[in-house]
């Protein structure tokens, strides 16, 4: 039996998408590893339970918090053993690469779904490469990026069982099992759920599209399965806790910047902006409505987007989900038809995933062996104190520390446990040790206070033009142990 070649080799469209994406991954990937200070100690994180073998419910890494009970790593201890794992044994570059992947699937299983959905290509193609351009604000090599794939699966899931398709209930609290241990965003599986259970009672009471009883009795269940199986993790609820009150915590969300709404005069932001109003002009002349499901989760997530920028990667993962309903009567255009049919008739014949699998393969071998792409793929200089932590290694400092917040996970990945940080990005869940880390680093008043009474500082690593360094020196004659371009570190 001849076996034809062609129909397995050649690509389609998903699979260009897909290497495309990978690729661009991958030209990142050096940005992506020193934007802020949280992977560090995620890796830390996931150090910590690989040789403990057990996931920390107590705050081991900054002093003031010391033995503290948290749950602030229940719910992303497996993303933390993963990226750990993953940079013990193929680097940095393996990280990047296995950002990579995940964002390649998550817009290729989006894309793909959307287009078989509504036998459309072009179109679902062009709204998925922008939702995927939206998302590119928030690609950073953290766990968060596993919550865009996990909520593509979930979105398809719930959508497929409104249309009435036959969706296996275990599959609901299976994949919230699996989310509430790899990000705390599994909450926004759970707000998918609700938009389409209440959808479902909204649709019913007005008699839109005939929602069957037998629908919403299977939509209520998942989102009730759900979130029995969101508690499933090691802090139980204490996930659930901490999430809502960082979020409500109005200080802690001032002081972020991932937290504030998005600046729509910066340039980067124009592609969350067009993909706002293309949202409002596609159904604007949608002749036939959305469901209440589709228009809640789409309107949520809207919401969430212009309320903080760290959302906007869920945004773009739901729009061009729900808006490619819109394109329903594109199949009347002529031209838009013809191109179609005959993207239909050659990749109708097309099988495999061969492109993508190979690209995968090849590509990530290659920035993993590769000298230049492992220097590439490195904690940068600017970012962080590099040469100030080798210092440090050779020359260790004893007493309590107090260190720039950014730098707080570098430094215990590095110096951890011989040595506590003062601060570091993900820590403080409650704005008490921030509050008074911002205190001491403008030297407001009472600093003076907080640092020598109340956490004793005998040593401090912070950027030369840091208030703090002149106010030390000059006012409490510490003196300088190192200097360089990024840090500094003085001594009492």
């Amino acid at each position: 039996m001849k076996i034809n070649a062609s129909k397995y080799l050649m690509p389609r469209i998903q699979d260009i998408f897909f290497v495309t994406l990978f690729i661009m991954v991958l030209l990142l990937g050096p940005t992506m590893l020193n934007l802020d200070g949280d992977f560090p100690r995620h890796l830390l994180t996931g150090k910590y339970i690989l040789e403990n073998k057990q996931v920390p419910t107590t705050e081991f890494f900054i002093h003031p918090y010391q033995n503290r009970h948290s749950t602030s790593h229940s719910s992303e201890w497996l993303s933390d053993l993963s990226l750990y794992l993953t940079y013990k044994y193929t680097g940095l570059a393996g990280v990047v690469a296995l950002c990579a992947l995940i964002i390649a699937a998550t817009f290729t299983l989006l894309y793909n779904h959307i287009s078989l959905q509504h036998s459309l290509r072009l179109p679902t193609f062009l709204i998925a490469i922008w939702g995927a351009g939206a998302t590119s604000l928030n690609w950073v090599t953290r766990p968060h990026l596993v919550s865009m794939l996990l909520l593509a699966v979930i979105l398809i899931w719930a959508d497929d069982l409104r249309r009435g398709k036959k969706v296996p209930l275990w599959r609901f609290p299976a994949i919230m099992l699996l989310w509430s241990n790899l990000h705390g965003e599994f909450i926004a599986g759970i707000l998918v759920l609700i938009a389409y259970a209440v959808g479902w009672v909204i649709d019913y009471a007005l008699n839109q599209e005939a929602p069957t009883p037998e629908y919403g009795t299977k939509i209520w269940s998942a989102l009730a399965l759900s979130l029995l199986a969101s508690l499933l993790n090691p802090g139980g609820i204490g996930p659930w806790v901490g999430v809502l009150g960082f979020v409500n915590n109005q200080y802690l969300m001032s002081r972020m910047l991932e937290a504030n709404s998005p600046n729509f005069q910066i340039p980067e932001m124009k592609v969350l902006l067009g993909l706002l109003a293309i949202s409002v002009f596609l159904l604007a002349i949608k002749k036939e409505k959305l469901s209440a499901s589709q228009g809640l989760t789409l309107a949520g997530f809207s919401a969430m987007s212009l309320m903080a920028t760290r959302n906007i990667h869920l945004f773009g993962v739901v729009a061009p989900f729900i808006l490619a309903d819109t394109f329903s009567g594109l199949r009347n255009l002529p031209l838009l038809n013809r191109l179609e049919n005959t993207l239909q008739n050659i990749e109708g014949q097309l099988k495999g995933i061969f492109w993508p699998a190979v690209a995968t393969l090849c590509l990530s071998i290659f920035v993993i062996t590769n000298g230049i792409t492992q220097k590439l793929y490195a904690f940068s200089p600017s970012m962080f104190p590099i040469e100030a932590v080798e210092w440090l290694e050779e020359n260790p400092q004893k007493g309590k520390m107090f260190n720039n917040l950014d730098w707080g996970g570098y430094l215990a990945l590095q110096l951890w446990p011989e040595q506590l940080t003062f601060i570091d990005s993900m820590a403080d869940v409650t704005g008490e040790v921030t509050l008074q880390y911002e205190i001491i680093i403008t030297t407001s008043a009472g600093w003076e206070k907080i640092f020598f009474e109340q956490h004793n500082i005998e040593w401090i690593i912070v950027p030369p033009d840091s208030p703090l360094v002149n106010a030390l020196r000059d006012e409490h004659q510490w003196k300088i142990e190192y200097e360089d371009q990024t840090a500094i570190i003085l001594k009492k």
